[in-house]
């Protein structure tokens, strides 16, 4: 029985740590077929967006990190990475896409500051 109740604290114990992890996004999203945008006071949760890309599409990419952490992932439809920025700094550039197919653009942040773009060229 003492095991049992000692189990039962254990679980209860482990759900409540790990539900504190607050998702939070106070900031504004934009996202279509031709962009995704994010500009946020506070971001501490996964987002993302996906589109659908012809080969030879340029993606122009604007990260602006005020504070805190935000990583940075872009793949195509087979999970292949294409840009992989883990604590990315505030930069600017872009991305071809090198063959037809839905790519997938991901924004992580750990109590991030900033902002996030992905625009088509036109």
């Amino acid at each position: 029985m003492k095991k049992f109740s000692l189990l039962l604290v254990l679980i209860i114990l482990i759900l409540t740590v790990t539900g504190c992890r607050k998702q939070v996004f106070d900031g504004s999203r934009t996202s279509n077929e031709k962009q995704f945008i994010l500009d946020y006071a506070i971001l501490s949760k996964s987002m993302t967006h996906e589109m659908e890309l012809e080969q030879g599409a340029v993606i122009d990419v604007v990260i602006v990190n005020k504070s805190g952490q935000v990583d940075i992932l872009v793949t195509d439809e087979s999970g292949k990475e294409l840009y992989r920025g883990d604590n990315a700094s505030s930069s600017e550039f872009s991305i071809e896409i090198p063959e037809q197919g839905t790519y997938k653009f991901m924004v992580i942040g750990k109590k991030a500051k900033g902002g996030v773009s992905f625009i088509l060229e036109e």
